[in-house]
């Protein structure tokens, strides 16, 4: 596995462009802010965490990409190609940048910078390559064997029903 800082990656660090798995830890010290309207809902014993540099991290999002640089870096840590701007009404600004965007009320449409600046500040970035084949299947069985707060897509049964509804009310709200 490999793990960089969102900073060094939006820095020019490439990212690999073959097929990954992606897991995004977040600084604990932004989670009280980042999960203010899930606090209720989320159990904070079952998500993973690490040392990093002496500061908690905990593991939030996990993702995939066909080709690791093009999703992991160009989609969701610089979105080049401006979807805050002018792809936020045709739903592809990347899932966890609309999440972000929910949970911080911050409007999808005006907050690319913030964005950048939130995930400079306080996140790294895990990934490990894997076949295009079992790409799907890899973070199917990542997502599912852990707990996600801000993944949504293979969290039923493991985040509560009203969880998973915070996080799309959160999501369509603040698309604007």
């Amino acid at each position: 596995m490999e793990m960089k800082t969102v900073k060094d990656i939006r820095n020019g660090f490439k990212i690999t462009e073959e097929p990954i798995v992606y897991y995004w830890f977040f600084k604990k010290d932004c989670t009280d802010i980042l999960l203010a309207k899930l606090k209720s809902e989320i159990d904070f014993n079952k998500i993973n965490r690490i040392d990093h540099n002496n500061e908690d991290y905990l593991m939030l999002y996990v993702g995939k990409g066909k080709n690791g640089n093009d999703r992991l870096k160009k989609y969701h840590i610089l979105d080049s190609n401006n979807f805050h701007d002018n792809g936020v009404e045709n739903g592809r600004l990347s899932s966890l940048r609309t999440t972000l965007c929910g949970l911080l009320d911050l409007p999808m449409s005006t907050s690319k910078k913030a964005i950048n600046e939130f995930i400079d500040e306080n996140c790294i970035v895990y990934w490990k390559t894997c076949s295009l084949k079992n790409l799907d299947k890899t973070e199917e069985t990542e997502i599912t064997s852990n707990y996600l707060p801000l993944n949504y897509q293979h969290t039923k049964g493991i985040l509560t029903k009203e969880h998973r509804k915070i996080l799309s009310s959160c999501k369509k709200r603040m698309r604007k």
